[in-house]
């Protein structure tokens, strides 16, 4: 095998252990995020109790409905239709 060819299989290889390198750090920050997200909350829990972080973390939904999502059909012009 040649220098050059052996150089080639070696650059091949030193690009995919970059690759699953970068990966592998990518999937670490990633857990590490998760954890620190855990812990953040735990603290929460512990410090103002469960009922705090709930409706702190529950939605807010509005107060009064302005009109409906989407109209209903007005029924009263089927009646006679048929």
């Amino acid at each position: 095998m040649t220098p050059e060819k052996l150089a080639e299989n070696e650059l091949r290889d030193t690009r995919l252990a970059l690759f699953q390198a970068e990966r592998q750090l990518l999937e670490a920050e990633m857990r590490v995020d998760y954890h620190r997200n855990v812990l953040a909350f735990l603290e929460a829990i512990s410090a103002d109790g469960v009922e705090s972080v709930a409706e702190s973390q529950r939605p807010q939904l509005p107060t009064a409905i302005q009109h409906p999502l989407r109209p209903a059909p007005d029924l009263a012009s089927y009646r006679g239709a048929a």
